[in-house]
């Protein structure tokens, strides 16, 4: 069940911080205990890199002591893991995804008063940074800058080989935006693990974000029919067909309502 907590950080969420809204993800899934040993790490983090770089580095320093002095790096081994996806685990091991290790790196950006933003790119989270004001684009699964070359290779490996960069791709993403990112690969991570209740939890997270999508709906409908929730599966099959009735999937879903198991149950 979601935290009712939860749910008022995100009516103002325009008013805290992104790594606040992403450990509410942590607390929404795992509990208080375990955020507050992640906002331990994290404070631990924050101290260290003001001892080890003073109290306003640069950009460069940042970069430099974040990923070649405290080893944080992206997990190229373990990419579609649960680990790289909750930011609790991230501060513990240290390796994570694109998105993850973005909100750190914005986070410490805030802290060091770095001009920086979030660029929800297309299959890679990019961050947008100033160096002694000329803007840079830093992939924070590695801490390096992107060239344009580098750039247009990331979105062909996610959109194919026709694709090009446009301005709309670099945009700067808002606090919903990124959560959302953020959301949905945690979500992902669950599918690929076969957790099926906790890729629920995120699904009911982004209905918070969402209200009524009737995508987010659909794919609710698919968990709950995982989960073996069948009434449950229907209502929310039931729910796209009637908003999105031209949608080729709706067919699908009709045929798949009537496989349910939607009869009474006897309880022995």
């Amino acid at each position: 069940m979601l935290k009712s907590k939860v749910s008022s950080h995100w009516q103002t969420l325009n008013e805290r911080s992104l790594m606040t809204l992403a450990l509410d993800v942590v607390e929404s899934l795992y509990g208080c205990k375990v955020r507050d040993k992640a906002e331990f790490r994290l404070l631990e983090l924050e101290l260290t890199l003001v001892q080890q770089l003073g109290a306003e580095p640069d950009a460069n320093e940042l970069l430099e002591g974040l990923y070649r002095q405290q080893g944080f790096s992206g997990d190229w081994e373990r990419f579609f893991s649960i680990d790289n996806a909750l930011l609790d685990r991230v501060l513990e091991r240290r390796k994570g995804l694109p998105v993850t290790l973005g909100i750190l790196l914005l986070h410490l950006c805030d802290r060091h008063r770095i001009r920086a933003e979030g660029i929800c790119f297309p299959g890679h989270f990019l961050v947008r940074l100033w160096r002694q004001g000329e803007a840079q684009i830093i992939d924070p699964f590695t801490g390096r800058r992107l060239e344009p070359g580098e750039m247009e290779k990331l979105l062909r490996g996610t959109l194919g080989n026709l694709a090009k960069v446009t301005p709309e791709h670099l945009q700067a993403a808002d606090k919903a935006d990124i959560l959302e990112r953020l959301i949905n690969v945690t979500k992902a991570a669950f599918l690929f693990d076969k957790q099926f209740s906790q890729a629920l939890a995120c699904s009911q997270l982004l209905l918070l974000l969402k209200p009524e999508c009737p995508y987010e709906i659909r794919d609710r409908g698919f968990l709950f029919e995982q989960l073996d929730c069948d009434q449950l599966a229907a209502k929310d099959f039931e729910f796209f067909i009637q908003h999105c009735p031209d949608d080729p999937i709706a067919d699908v879903l009709q045929a798949q309502i009537a496989a349910l198991d939607l009869g009474p149950h006897t309880l022995h």
